[in-house]
């Protein structure tokens, strides 16, 4: 079985990336099931209705999301859908608790799939949420007959998610790195359990990780205080993983990265 993961799909030119390459991997790579982190699309924040419908139309199966997960009016309907997980570590007196799932369990060629969606304690956002390596060790100890757990670990630095890996390897099947936008070259497979510290971005290749660097670079010269964010519109890049295992074992053969740049 091969299961594809794209990296944060973000703007106008993630959504054109995938249009235009996914179902030629699909078909190239013998690809079973496609999950994508949504949760810079729409603009570059968060994940409205039509662009959702849009990206399901294009065969993406499943949807993991982030810190902008919030952000449009017609949020409590997409979060509804039974495709989609949002942070699972929310604190629960936060209103936006109440819309959606941090996890879900979905029949895939006859196993029993655990997708998970969980924030890093390194990013910041203006809820509370709780700690992601005691809410997954709690899941963890109270859930033991899934055949097959995905972590979207969404998480601002590379020491976090280098320590998620390695106090979870071997209790999930695959640690996906996301959030940083800048797919990193340590993909692998250590006590059957599939790493990247992140799958890269789907979106703009020559913004700030896919944004119009005009504001971020004033910001960085001090130039102003604040930058705004908004896609940068060009040439695209397209970045995900494949995720290949053996569905009779509940066994993962390999981890393979994927990054095509528009010519």
């Amino acid at each position: 079985m091969k299961i594809l993961f794209i990296g944060d799909i973000s703007g106008p030119d993630g959504i054109r990336a995938v249009k235009e390459n996914l179902n030629k991997i699909k078909v190239n790579e013998s690809i079973d099931f496609v999950i994508a982190n949504g949760e810079n699309t729409t603009n570059g924040r968060g994940l409205n209705l039509q662009d959702y419908e849009l990206l399901c139309s294009y065969g993406i199966n499943f949807f993991t999301m982030g810190n902008h997960t919030w952000f449009h009016s017609d949020n409590p309907i997409v979060l509804d859908k039974d495709n989609i997980v949002r942070p699972a570590n929310l604190d629960q007196n936060e209103m936006i608790s109440k819309y959606g799932h941090g996890f879900k369990r979905i029949m895939i060629n006859n196993k029993w799939f655990t997708i998970i969606n969980l924030l890093g304690n390194s990013v910041t956002t203006k809820f509370n949420k709780t700690n992601p390596f005691l809410w997954l060790n709690k899941f963890l100890n109270e859930n033991k007959n899934d055949d097959y757990i995905i972590v979207d670990f969404h998480a601002e630095t590379t020491s976090e998610k280098n320590a998620f890996f390695l106090e979870f390897k071997n209790r999930v099947h695959a640690i996906l790195g996301t959030h940083t936008h800048v797919q990193t070259a340590d993909s692998k497979l250590v006590d059957n359990t599939l790493y990247i510290t992140d799958v890269g971005m789907t979106g703009n290749s020559l913004g700030v990780i896919g944004a119009s660097p005009k504001t971020i670079i004033e910001m960085f010269k001090e130039e102003r205080q604040f930058f705004k964010l908004e896609p940068n519109i060009g040439k695209y890049q397209f970045s995900a993983v494949i995720l290949e295992l053996n569905e009779n074992k509940n066994k993962n053969i390999s981890i393979k990265r994927i990054l095509i740049t528009e010519n």
